[in-house]
């Protein structure tokens, strides 16, 4: 049984240090497509896109659009506002940083040979929604992957 490419994202995005770090400091989840309403919590869900980039006579390039979504405390302090931006800017430029050293999404056990191009931020963090204690963030990410003609 093949792997599921989001799988592949989630275990990928495990190996940030900051969400390394929030999990073991909160024991945060990291779920696919449902996040928890824990104060501190982690989903990666998919996103619609076009999903050929480019199409060669051996295979194509596609891509997956995702968001990563995170719940985080939220308060009228500035210092929380601060934490929360920084946390996304942070991750941001890890994910940037990843793909500019080739360190991408392993996606070997997805079948059909499929194999990471490149991994952007199409978005950067921000509030989704908001409350008692607590929001939503979300940014948006975009898989690119060569997979053969079978």
């Amino acid at each position: 049984m093949h792997k599921a490419s989001i799988t592949a994202l989630r275990d990928w995005l495990k190996t940030c240090p900051l969400i390394a770090e929030e999990q073991d400091a909160t024991g945060a989840a990291f779920r696919i497509a449902g996040l928890e309403e824990e104060a501190t919590a982690f989903s990666i869900e998919d996103s619609p896109t076009d999903p050929i980039v480019e199409s060669y006579i051996s295979g194509r390039d596609l891509a997956k659009n995702y968001l990563f979504l995170s719940r985080r405390e939220f308060g009228e302090t500035d210092v929380l506002t601060i934490e929360n931006s920084g946390f996304f800017e942070q991750l941001a430029d890890w994910v940037m940083e990843q793909n500019d050293c080739g360190i991408l999404p392993d996606l070997s056990k997805c079948g059909h040979g499929k194999e990471a191009q490149s991994i952007e931020v199409t978005s950067t963090g921000y509030i989704v929604t908001d409350g008692s204690g607590s929001c939503k963030m979300q940014m948006q990410l975009r898989l690119v992957y060569y997979q053969p003609k079978l």
